[in-house]
């Protein structure tokens, strides 16, 4: 299994992802690494931490990359910090995994 499979937990109705954002990068990406010490997978976001923007890009960020509406994405824990644990409903952690794998 790929070494980003801890970051991932879930079923076939849903997946919970651990996260480490970086805000204010100079180019947003989704998944540009996985933290192994951490067991995350980090993102980036162009956006800043204020106002919840850099939340707000990072699930429409999420969900684009993913395939699944916006709104099937949410954070369950993490919300004002660089660590986040989000929720993803309507995938499967095999397709989640499979798509992770492809943006390596």
């Amino acid at each position: 299994m790929e070494t980003f499979g801890d970051a991932v937990t879930g079923d076939s109705n849903g997946v919970i992802l651990s996260l480490e954002l970086s805000p204010g990068s100079r180019k947003a990406r989704f998944f540009s690494g996985y933290d192994p010490w951490r067991r995350a997978l980090r993102c980036a976001v162009t956006s800043p931490p204020h106002g919840g923007r850099a939340n707000r890009e990072l699930i429409e960020s999420l969900a684009e990359s993913l395939g699944v509406p916006a709104a099937s994405v949410r954070i369950i824990s993490g919300a004002a910090e660089r660590r986040k644990q989000v929720e993803v409903r309507g995938i499967s952690r095999e397709a989640v995994l499979d798509r992770l794998g492809e943006l390596l």
